[in-house]
C-alpha cells in the first residue's frame, strides 16, 4: 500500500514538473519580440490629400495606399470561383499607379488552425505548428516555388516574430521587375485561427527612384489590425 501511494506521489510530482516546464516554454515563446522591416529610404504618408489608410476587419490587417493609384477589386463571379478552389486570392485588392509602372496587391492566404477560438488553453506545441508553417513558406520562397515571386533573385529576407504573430519580408528582382513582398500571420477575429495575409509591391527598375521609397513605406505600414 505504501509503495502504491509513493508511486502515485511520484507520478503527481512528475506531472507537476512537466506542467511547469510546459508553461515556462509557452511563456518564452509568447515573450519573443524580433521585428523586421524593409530598409531603405521612406516617405511620409501624413498628407491626407495624397494618402489614406484602410482596415480589413475580416482578415485582421491594415494598410495605407496612395489616393492617386487606381483601386481594383475582382468581379464577384471571379471571387466566387476562387472561393470554390480555396485559392489564396480571396478578396484581392489591387492598386495601380497612373503610369502603370508600379502596382501592389493585398490578398488573404492559407489558414492555420489555432486554439484561441476553442475551449482548451494555448500550448507551446500550437505555436510550434504555426512556426513550422511559416518556415515551410520561407522554404517555398527560397526554392522558387512561390506562385507570386517564382524564381526571383532574393536580395534580402527577414522573418519577424512577436509571440504567435509572424511576418516574412522579401526584397528581390526578376528581370527588370523589383519586388517587395510582405506576409503577416495574424489572428482571425471570428475563429481565433491564424491567417497568412499578403502584400506584394512591384515596380520597374527604370522607375526605381520614383517608386521604391513609396513601396518600402507602404510595405512597412502593412500590418496586423490592432
Amino acid at each position: 500500500m505504501k509503495a502504491l501511494l509513493l508511486n502515485l506521489l511520484m507520478a503527481c510530482c512528475t506531472l507537476c514538473v512537466q506542467g511547469q516546464s510546459q508553461q515556462a516554454q509557452l511563456k518564452s515563446l509568447l515573450d519573443r519580440n524580433a521585428p523586421c522591416k524593409f530598409e531603405g529610404k521612406t516617405i511620409s504618408l501624413a498628407d491626407t490629400n495624397l494618402y489614406a489608410t484602410s482596415r480589413n476587419v475580416s482578415y485582421s490587417y491594415a494598410y495605407s495606399f496612395p489616393k492617386y493609384f487606381t483601386e481594383i477589386w475582382p468581379k464577384e463571379e471571379v471571387v466566387s470561383e476562387v472561393r470554390k478552389k480555396t485559392d489564396a486570392y480571396i478578396d484581392t485588392v489591387t492598386y495601380i499607379s497612373p503610369d502603370k509602372q508600379a502596382t501592389f496587391k493585398i490578398f488573404a492566404g492559407q489558414v492555420v488552425p489555432f486554439p484561441l477560438g476553442r475551449k482548451r488553453a494555448l500550448r507551446a506545441t500550437d505555436i510550434q505548428v504555426v512556426e513550422k508553417a511559416v518556415d515551410d513558406y520561407i522554404k517555398t520562397i527560397k526554392s522558387g516555388k512561390d506562385k507570386e515571386l517564382r524564381r526571383v533573385k532574393i536580395m534580402s529576407l527577414c522573418k519577424g516574430i512577436k509571440g504567435y504573430n509572424y511576418s516574412i519580408q522579401v526584397k528581390g528582382y526578376r528581370g527588370n521587375t523589383q519586388y517587395l513582398y510582405k506576409i503577416i500571420v495574424a489572428e482571425l477575429p471570428a475563429t481565433g485561427e491564424l491567417i497568412f495575409s499578403h502584400f506584394l509591391y512591384r515596380y520597374d527598375t527604370s522607375v526605381k527612384d520614383k517608386y521604391e521609397a513609396l513601396g518600402i513605406t507602404l510595405a512597412n505600414a502593412f500590418g496586423v489590425d490592432e
